[in-house]
C-alpha cells in the first residue's frame, strides 16, 4: 500500500511538518531525515511505497521517540497517560507511539502500578482517599489496580490527614465551616466528627 504526501511544511527552522492520506498521518521530520527518506521540502502529491514508509516510522521516528520518552522520564517517574501526552505533543503518529511504549513497557521505564503504590505511599496521612483518587486520575491512573492501592490506606493515614487539614484550617473555625470543608476533602462524616471532637474544644462550636 503506498501512501501520498498532502502537505509538506515547515515547522521550526529545523523540522518540516509532513502529513499524509487527507490528515490521517502527520509526524515532523529534520530536513536530513526528508533527504534520507528520498523526501524533498516540494514532496505534494508524492507517492511513499511501503519500503519508505516503514524506513520513516521504523528507523527514523520510532528511535527518535524513545529517546524523547527517556528524557522526559529522567525528569521524574510518569505514568502511560503523561508519555503518551507528551508524545502526541511532539506530533508522533499513533503507530510509532505504540511501539516505544510496548518497548519502555519492556524494560520496565514505564510501570504504572509502581508509580500508582509510590504516589500513594507519598500521599497517604496528607491527603484524603478522595483527593489521592482525583490527583491519580488526572495523571490518567485510574481501573482495578488503583482501586486495590487506594483500599490499603489505613485508617490510622486517613485519620492522620483529615486532622493535618482540620488544623490547617484552624481548630477555632466555626464547627459547621469545619465541617463542610472536611466533608469536600472526602472525608467521613464519623471520621470528621471523631476528629473535631479530638481537636477543638466545646466552646468552639
Amino acid at each position: 500500500m503506498t501512501h501520498i504526501v498532502n502537505e509538506v511544511t515547515a515547522y521550526d527552522r529545523k523540522r518540516m511538518k509532513v502529513t499524509l492520506d487527507e490528515g490521517d498521518v502527520t509526524f515532523l521530520l529534520y530536513k536530513g531525515e526528508m533527504r534520507s527518506a528520498g523526501m524533498t521540502a516540494d514532496a505534494e502529491n508524492q507517492e511513499i511505497d511501503v519500503a519508505s514508509y516503514r524506513k520513516i516510522m521504523d528507523e527514523i521516528l520510532l528511535p527518535r521517540g524513545k529517546k524523547r520518552a527517556v528524557h522526559y522520564l529522567e525528569k521524574g517517574d510518569r505514568t502511560e497517560f503523561q508519555i503518551r501526552a507528551k508524545l502526541k505533543e511532539g506530533l508522533y503518529p499513533e503507530c510509532v507511539i505504540e511501539g516505544v511504549m510496548e518497548w519502555l513497557r519492556k524494560y520496565k521505564f514505564a510501570d504504572d502500578e509502581r508509580l500508582t503504590e509510590n504516589y500513594v505511599n507519598q500521599m497517604a496521612g496528607y491527603y484524603s482517599r478522595r483527593e489521592i483518587e482525583a490527583k491519580l486520575f488526572r495523571k490518567g491512573l485510574k481501573g482495578e489496580n488503583v482501586k486495590q492501592v487506594l483500599d490499603g490506606i489505613s485508617y490510622e493515614d486517613e485519620y492522620a490527614a483529615c486532622e493535618r487539614a482540620l488544623l490547617k484550617k484552624g481548630a477555632d473555625t466555626e464547627k459547621k465551616k469545619l465541617f463542610a470543608y472536611l466533608a469536600g476533602k472526602g472525608f467521613s462524616f464519623d471520621m470528621i466528627e471523631e476528629c473535631i471532637e479530638k481537636n477543638c474544644s466545646a466552646e468552639d462550636y
